[in-house]
């Protein structure tokens, strides 16, 4: 079994001291996870069973984090509404998703639940939701209650009174640790900006899109104004239909950078940089997955509609650097550890900060050795400009009044913050600093005799990683002055002297040979048969 690092040792005798109902809300990437499992297995005689509730894209994670941290106990999931619990052994923990909570609790009481831990405990802020409901009844039968969140500060205070609520008493014991503080040796996090220009057809609909709405929003507030209404009202009443009409403005924006991303994308893998790519919407997702296809570049996908062993395997490939891109939308910004990448990108931006230092904190975590950056691809003289204005406002006075891990921002707060100043907005004089010029495809694995590394980057280890990201399969490492050819074909399966160098970065090359008919391929492999 793996050590508690001291800071965690010291947090899991923490929860032991108070009986296990403690706010756990140290910043993503401290290890809530492995601190909770331990304080489960620590008192397993007053805490087991126990039952862990989390997002469904972590659920597999959980599972095996049991398995790794607390040996002997064993993770069952429950990943259907239906299916009849069984009776469980003491030294057993229940994982199950968020969206079967309030229809499953009754069941688990049944079972004699000792303990819960409510990972990503923010989902239970809503006290007028079913899951926050059933887990509060839960609750008050079981007594103990782990609750882990990284952004404890919510909304409003009555949210956090919610939680205050579950553990029974206005102030709980509570953790809170921040990522810098636990592990200074984490190099830094820098962000940075690929300014792009729309294409010129889809510049043409967002212009339109975005004139509809200035003259709706106009029109909207005279009229609600002209009826006596305040300001303030005015703003709240319009807020649902402008996140919709905002929305699509983003849709469109989102959709217009795809070309963008993907030429990004290109030139960062085949620089042997693995890269987290975050969208939000559908269109975006679907044009983006169609674009990298085209191009022939391994990724995996989570979703929200990504079954969660699929979410598990998606996560481990790409850490085992088997893929080299991991596309993720809102339902990847938590719990989940990419740090196999030092470069994630935004494709489209979130409405708050909160929602974007969650997802950048997929690859800046412990674990990290590598300076992490942030790109965001930055459509000029669109919503992008009022997003980032809005969300780099709220970030540093987030940071300068509570830290940089706590956040008290909503979507809608700042949509009504856009709405206010729509019309009083300016873009400024960006101008373009990236290209969305397209490279072609990677050559197909079948038609490649041999990859040639240059430089003293590249090392036989990290050169093979380069191939397996790809989907290249070197059967050989032949080491040259200052460069490393791995042969990927034998020759012999090539007509002779029939080959081609092409250059795929400026210290990578491709050695191509024109394939032999299948019937001479045959033969060769025959007669290599009856060689051995």
């Amino acid at each position: 079994m793996p050590q508690l690092k001291d800071f965690q040792r010291e947090d899991v005798d923490y929860i032991k001291k108070h009986g296990m109902k403690v706010l756990l809300a140290s910043a993503p990437g401290t290890g809530k996870t492995c601190i909770a499992i331990r304080a489960l297995a620590e008192t397993y005689l007053s805490s087991l069973p126990a039952l862990v509730v989390c997002p469904a894209s972590v659920i597999r994670h959980w599972g095996r984090e049991v398995h790794r941290w607390a040996p002997g106990v064993k993770a069952l999931i429950v990943d259907d509404s239906h299916t009849p619990l069984p009776r469980i052994p003491q030294s057993t923990v229940l994982i199950m998703s968020w969206a079967l909570l309030d229809v499953r609790w009754t069941d688990l009481a049944a079972l004699g639940i000792k303990a819960i831990v409510a990972d990503e405990a923010h989902y239970g802020k809503n006290p007028n939701s079913l899951r926050s409901q059933a887990l509060y009844q839960l609750a008050r039968k079981v007594g103990k209650i782990l609750l882990v969140t990284g952004t404890p500060i919510i909304n409003t205070r009555s949210e956090l009174n919610v939680l205050s609520t579950l553990l029974g008493t206005e102030n709980p014991p509570m953790i809170r640790r921040l990522l810098e503080d636990v592990a200074p040796e984490i190099p830094k996090k820098s962000r940075s900006y690929l300014h792009i220009n729309l294409p010129d057809h889809i510049r043409a609909e967002y212009d339109k899109a975005e004139d509809d709405f200035a003259s709706w929003l106009t029109t909207q507030k005279e009229r609600l104004l002209g009826e006596g209404m305040a300001s303030f009202e005015v703003e709240r009443v319009l807020a649902a239909e402008a996140l919709a009409k905002i929305g699509y403005l983003r849709r469109l924006t989102g959709v217009g950078k795809v070309a963008a991303a993907s030429a990004w994308i290109a030139k960062a893998i085949r620089l042997g940089e693995p890269v987290v790519v975050f969208v939000e919407h559908q269109p975006v997702l679907r044009a983006l997955l169609k674009r990298l296809k085209k191009q022939r570049i391994r990724h995996v996908v989570v979703e929200g509609k990504t079954p969660s062993k699929h979410r598990q395997f998606a996560v481990d490939a790409f850490q085992a650097n088997e893929y080299p891109v991991f596309i993720g939308s809102k339902a990847a910004k938590e719990g989940i550890t990419l740090t196999a990448a030092r470069h994630l990108l935004f494709l489209e931006r979130y409405f708050t900060s909160s929602e974007e230092e969650q997802a950048e904190d997929r690859i800046r975590r412990i674990g990290q050795t590598h300076a992490t950056t942030i790109w965001f691809l930055h459509a000029i003289d669109t919503v992008d400009d009022r997003i980032e204005s809005i969300v780099k406002t709220k970030r540093k006075l987030i940071r300068s009044a509570i830290g940089s891990a706590d956040v008290s921002e909503t979507p809608t707060g700042n949509v009504l913050s856009l709405i206010q100043h729509w019309n009083d907005h300016t873009s400024g004089e960006k101008k373009a600093s990236f290209s969305d010029e397209e490279l072609p495809p990677l050559p197909k694995p079948r038609d490649v005799q041999s990859i040639v590394f240059h430089g003293e980057r590249w090392t036989t280890r990290s050169s093979a990683s380069w191939c397996k990201m790809n989907g290249y399969t070197p059967y050989k490492a032949v080491k040259l002055k200052n460069r490393i050819q791995l042969m990927c074909v034998s020759a012999g399966y090539f007509k002779p002297g029939e080959f081609k160098s092409i250059s795929i970065a400026k210290d990578i090359k491709v050695i191509m040979g024109k394939r032999l008919s299948q019937a001479n391929e045959r033969r060769v492999k025959a007669s290599r048969v009856k060689a051995r």
